[in-house]
């Protein structure tokens, strides 16, 4: 019985995919969950397995191919007894360019590594991509790589009386283009506000620093931000109504039991909001052994389709660059977002006293629409009660 395997539905907007690379040529046989392709979007690279245990029949795309989302990517015949097809040989040259040609088994040599995005850039820049040197993982060659190509020394210096370079026009493409689209979309359609505090984080540190230091020989990295979602997950038990996202064409607030929180991060190419499941069942040291394994695959652009997308509630922070507080945008079509901020040794005042602490803002942003501002302000300082008493925090988890 013949099955047809699709390209998936990535999701965050992605409509497309090139092919990396192949583990299967057809007369193979394959198990349930087998890798069958590598593909890469203009967000991650991604494995793809075998739904079906079955013989590999077809293959749809050549390395290099960029498919559409639905499109059959492998056909397999599932049923018992069909004879298997011949394989090329290993030297065999690539079929010529059709529709849907038989690829080649095996990655093609030498080609430039870049994502659809960047191909197209290269390509309305007439640049060849052969003669640009990747820096990204891998060797990919980015964006600000086909950006450096292109601004290579004249053969003379300029004057300090001639002007300065003209413009660049920068095309929004790939996530640039989503992220625009999103947060237009947000702002257009959400009615913002942010509310601010402090947190005294003094104890807080002590109580991360003891457990890093007593679970380092298990090799977990434990950081702040497991704290953190903790403490949001207890607080929108309280208030269930952040935990929320707006369903438009509907006019409903959908309140989500679940407890799916995105965590925002930087990548080269723009943000990325891998998701943190079922963050109300987990420990602490779970929370930071996913965090750390997102953080991972994010950077390495092979963040999995499944820890995309259906966010419940969203995490931001600057990092290292830190700020005293900003405002963020809602990640749509959720209603509140939690942004952290540097933290840093500040005088305040206690018992009459001026006395240093590790103190570090807070920010909520909701939608005005379904969250009134005491509901935000109640919310913030639920979750601060928590960072600022961690033994507290820890005794209320499931």
């Amino acid at each position: 019985m013949a099955f047809e395997l699709e390209l998936p539905d990535i999701g965050e907007g992605v409509v497309e995919a090139e092919v990396q690379q192949w583990f299967v040529a057809p007369g193979d046989e394959v198990e349930e969950d087998q890798p069958l392709v590598e593909v890469m979007t203009d967000k991650a690279t991604v494995v793809i397995p075998s739904p079906r245990r079955g013989k590999v029949v077809k293959l749809h795309w050549n390395v290099g191919d960029v498919a559409k989302v639905h499109s059959p990517l492998v056909s397999l015949d599932v049923g018992e007894g069909a004879p298997a097809p011949a394989k090329p040989p290993a030297s065999a040259a690539p079929p010529a360019p059709k529709p849907t040609p038989t690829p080649t088994p095996a990655p093609t040599k030498g080609k430039p590594l870049a994502t659809p995005a960047v191909r197209a850039l290269a390509r309305e820049l007439e640049v060849d991509l052969a003669a640009v040197s990747g820096t990204g993982p891998g060797g990919r060659v980015t964006k600000d790589d086909l950006a450096a190509h292109g601004r290579a020394p004249a053969p003379a210096a300029p004057s300090s009386r001639q002007p300065a370079a003209g413009d660049e026009r920068v095309p929004l493409r790939g996530i640039r283009k989503r992220i625009a689209e999103n947060m237009a979309r947000s702002k257009r359609t959400a009615a913002h506000f942010t509310f601010v505090e402090q947190v005294d984080a003094t104890r807080l540190v002590a109580v991360k620093d003891r457990i890093a230091q007593a679970t380092r020989e298990e090799g977990v990295k434990v950081t702040f931000l497991p704290f953190v979602l903790k403490a949001a997950s207890q607080a929108l038990r309280r208030h269930r109504k952040l935990n929320a996202t707006m369903d438009e064409e509907k006019a409903e607030l959908v309140l989500h039991g679940r407890q799916d929180f995105g965590v925002a991060s930087s990548t080269e190419d723009g943000l990325v909001v891998p998701v943190v499941r079922g963050v109300d069942a987990r420990s602490i040291l779970d929370l930071a052994r996913e965090i750390e394994r997102l953080s991972a695959g994010t950077k390495a652009g092979k963040v999995r389709p499944e820890d995309l997308g259906r966010s419940t509630f969203t995490v931001t922070s600057l990092g290292a660059l830190g700020g005293l507080f900003a405002t963020p945008v809602l990640n749509h079509p959720e209603v509140a977002i939690l942004g952290l901020y540097r933290m840093r040794p500040t005088p305040v005042v206690r018992d009459g006293q001026v006395v240093v602490r590790d103190v570090m803002h807070l920010s909520v942003t909701c939608d005005h629409r379904v969250v009134d501002g005491h509901e935000a302000a109640a919310f913030a300082y639920d979750v601060i009660r928590l960072l600022e008493d961690p033994d507290l925090l820890l005794a209320n988890m499931a």
